[in-house]
């Protein structure tokens, strides 16, 4: 487990390293070019798979949004399936509830650009 304060950054995008994250307790916050995207504050939230699932270099930053206790697992793909199957099985259905809910929101944008363009005719 390990402890990180207010502020302090756990993952900085671009960085290359293969660790990810399960949230005990406190918030998380996800920064894209330093614009903040999403907050965690569920404990078992996992972050910071992306990377490891992907093997590329992190998309966002991730920062305690207040004093905040992890569970940092340092894996690849290969060892998180054979060592970790129940996190791995976590990861896939978050990562699914997210793609489901990207889609949702594309879908409502699409619609009230269609709607605005309609009205403009």
């Amino acid at each position: 487990m390990k402890f990180y304060q207010k502020g302090q950054t756990l993952i900085k995008e671009g960085s290359t390293d293969n660790e990810l994250f399960i949230l005990f307790n406190g918030s998380l916050g996800i920064y894209k070019s330093d614009v903040k995207v999403a907050e965690f504050k569920e404990r078992g939230t996992i972050v910071g798979e992306m990377s490891v699932i992907l093997d590329r270099p992190r998309t966002a930053t991730i920062k305690a949004e207040e004093d905040t206790n992890v569970i940092d697992l340092n894996t690849d793909l290969d060892e998180l399936i054979k060592n970790y199957p129940a996190i791995t099985k976590d990861i896939i259905r978050s990562l699914a509830e997210r793609l489901m809910n990207t889609t949702d929101e594309f879908w409502h944008l699409a619609e009230k650009v269609h709607i605005d363009e309609d009205m403009k005719k």
